[in-house]
């Protein structure tokens, strides 16, 4: 019979163990898509130092608003406007949605959930489950 896994007590306990076993392919499939990768202004103020630009022209240049919150803005072909081969070109600073993929916390609470970052994410596409993952990787 299965063990049942011990999950960390924290959610960001689990966040920080997950992300330091977690071995990304630098495929760039997490930076194609429009939505999701909103700004605080302490990330619009660290990525515009970063770039060498005023927030108000990072804003400008790089970001729409929609619905109260700044978005980062997607190239034509989809991509992030940073992503460059697979790599982000401001990774260094790049906000907190792109630090915490794939382990967002909803993809993690059920399988249904898993599916769609699993499919999404080549280096997780050998983990049937979230529980596969945590018995190879963290555990």
């Amino acid at each position: 019979m299965d063990e049942k896994i011990k999950y960390p007590p924290s959610q960001e306990e689990f966040f920080k163990q997950a992300m330091e076993r977690f071995e990304c392919t630098q495929c760039g499939t997490c930076c194609q898509g429009e939505g999701g990768i909103y700004l605080t202004q302490e990330e619009i103020d660290r990525i515009a130092i970063f770039l060498n630009l005023s927030p108000r022209e990072f804003l400008e240049k790089f970001c729409l608003e929609k619905n109260g919150r700044i978005y980062i803005h997607t190239r034509e072909d989809g991509y992030c406007y940073f992503s460059q081969e697979g790599r982000c070109s401001i990774h260094a600073v790049k906000p907190d949605p792109c630090r915490r993929w794939p382990f967002f916390p909803p993809m993690l609470v059920d399988q249904a959930n898993w599916e769609t970052v699993r499919n999404s994410c080549p280096a997780l596409a050998p983990f049937k489950t979230l529980d596969d993952y945590l018995k190879n990787r963290i555990l």
